[in-house]
């Protein structure tokens, strides 16, 4: 009955995992990266394997409810704060100088990309159609930029890479999760349309192309554009502390995801 009085329910499992991992990764991360070859992504992956559903069974978000969304509104807010970050390690007008090779990355590249490892997919699953194969392909196309930022971050192995590399590598990798939603799309849309291609030209170019991608490009350019005078003008008449500056990038993160 003792046991009882410390009312431990599903969040305090959460933190206390969450949390512990955390810190004994921070304790010996140098020694697994550097020695061991591995990287932090892995790493947690593991360790969620070890405490979740299929294993020791302590941490089961299935149990949490609609499992779905808090899974996606967790990713969103990760990649947001991640993608805001890349933006503010890059060089001053970094976009303004090489568009040129990001774009390159970006179109021709990265749709051959989806169409090689759609190739591969529809392969290696026999169930799946070539358009299904299409839709997880567009799903795994995309430099994931947390992964990314262990190989163009800080470290031993970031070192020998070149700095032009590492940038545009970043760069790619913050703007791609943006282009991968036309190919998800335009797969959706053919499976979704059977094939109709007035409907489908209709949903994908004017929602996803011209709304979800080209306005929301232009709706982070007129954020970050905005956030940058604004925390200049606060910074010049000294109305904002240190403390506040280092966590207005985050908010500001923040923001982007809910709007």
């Amino acid at each position: 009955m003792a046991w009882s009085q410390l009312s431990i329910n599903k969040p305090h499992l959460a933190y206390l995992i969450l949390g512990g991992f955390t810190s004994l990764f921070m304790l010996c991360s140098l020694f697994v990266k550097e020695k061991l070859y591995i990287g932090e992504a892995t790493v947690a992956t593991i360790c969620g394997i070890i405490f979740g559903p299929h294993a020791a069974n302590v941490f089961n978000p299935q149990s949490w409810g609609n499992v779905d969304q808090i899974t996606l509104e967790c990713s969103r807010v990760v990649l947001v704060v991640q993608c805001f970050a890349v933006g503010v390690e890059l060089p001053k007008a970094y976009m303004e100088r090489h568009w040129r090779s990001v774009v390159f990355l970006l179109v021709p590249v990265m749709t051959w990309g989806w169409l090689a490892t759609s190739l591969f997919i529809w392969w290696m699953i026999e169930p799946l159609t070539w358009l299904e194969s299409l839709m997880c392909a567009a799903c795994v196309t995309a430099t994931d930029p947390v992964l990314a930022s262990s190989v163009v971050g800080k470290g031993k192995f970031a070192k020998r890479i070149p700095k032009h590399l590492r940038d545009i590598i970043s760069a790619e990798s913050g703007c791609n999760d943006g282009m991968a939603f036309p190919f998800i799309y335009l797969s959706f849309n053919l499976i979704n349309f059977n094939l109709d291609a007035r409907n489908v030209t209709r949903q994908w170019f004017c929602n996803t192309v011209l709304y979800e991608c080209i306005f929301g490009a232009f709706y982070g350019v007129v954020v970050g554009y905005v956030g940058r005078r604004a925390i200049r003008w606060a910074h010049n008449k000294d109305l904002i502390d240190r403390e506040s500056f280092l966590v207005f990038y985050f908010t500001l993160a923040l923001f982007c995801a809910g709007s």
